[in-house]
């Protein structure tokens, strides 16, 4: 059988087909530390296109964040029609009190985060709390980018002991800054769930941000396509919502697809298969 998912060199050859792109970040447009030039230029070309950007990203921190952050890169505010993320997302559920498994439970929580997103525990009145007082478990992210996910299992222990529900506000297992693999805080609530813990997730590929999206620019979904680096939240995302899919592969599936920087169709078919999830489309990096 044919291998369904097209092989693009830009993005310029389908984008007459849609009205709008719901663009990942991390992977797809930057890779943690600067922005994609060919990537940076797609954006600029879509506009004068008169098409809808729209940033989707599992980024477990404030959108207001984000748009500050990607500024830095170059990708200012006038490039794109909305941004959205898992950490948003994550923090208005929890100050409108819409997460069944935190009802009846305080403000404590226990926070795996890094300092510097200190705004999704203050932003929402929560105090910081060891797993032996907390009401909760709130993943966001990690410090360093060299810890492993066994460095948290004792306090995961403790929670799983207690009972306690584990938010995540990034479903991402790992990432690449600069080419460099971390783990994500997606990688520790998976480990929750697998020791029996309750999780809840926040972000790419659950429907729910995707639904605020649609409803928000009046967007039919098959004149949608999103595009990232991740079979398991961009694309089985917008097949969860019937757009379309464009796979980035030069991002964190770079070494498992990419030879010579081009897209090995066998590697990609078998990651497919393995992930079982098969995007429409494909391209080494987004480009137009």
């Amino acid at each position: 059988m044919t291998f369904p998912t097209r092989v693009l060199r830009g993005l310029g050859e389908i984008a007459h087909s849609y009205d709008a792109f719901i663009l990942d970040l991390w992977g797809c447009l930057h890779d943690g530390i600067a922005v994609y030039p060919a990537a940076l230029d797609c954006l600029h070309r879509l506009q004068a296109a008169g098409k809808k950007s729209i940033i989707l990203s599992n980024a477990p921190r404030r959108a207001r964040e984000v748009a500050a952050r990607i500024a830095e890169m170059g990708i200012g505010p006038d490039l794109y029609a909305g941004l959205y993320c898992s950490g948003e997302e994550t923090w208005r559920a929890i100050t409108a009190n819409e997460i069944p498994a935190l009802r009846d439970r305080g403000k404590r929580v226990h926070a795996i985060m890094a300092a510097r997103d200190r705004a999704m525990v203050d932003d929402a009145g929560l105090v910081e709390a060891r797993p032996e007082e907390a009401d909760y478990v709130l993943a966001i992210g990690i410090e360093t980018g060299s810890e492993t996910v066994a460095q948290f299992e004792p306090d995961l222990r403790v929670a799983l002991k207690r009972g306690l529900p584990l938010i995540c506000a990034n479903p991402d297992l790992v990432v690449h800054r600069g080419g460099v693999e971390e783990i994500c805080a997606g990688s520790i609530a998976q480990r929750y769930a697998e020791m029996g813990g309750d999780v809840t997730w926040f972000g790419k590929p659950y429907p729910a941000v995707y639904r605020r999206i649609l409803g928000d620019f009046a967007l039919k979904p098959e004149r949608v396509l999103c595009v990232g680096d991740s079979l398991r939240t961009d694309v089985a995302g917008g097949r969860g919502i019937g757009a379309g899919t464009l796979f980035t592969v030069g991002g964190i599936h770079h070494a498992e697809i990419l030879v010579d920087n081009r897209i090995e169709l066998a590697r990609l078919a078998a990651l497919c298969r393995k992930l079982g999830e098969t995007p429409d489309h494909a391209i080494a990096h987004l480009a137009w």
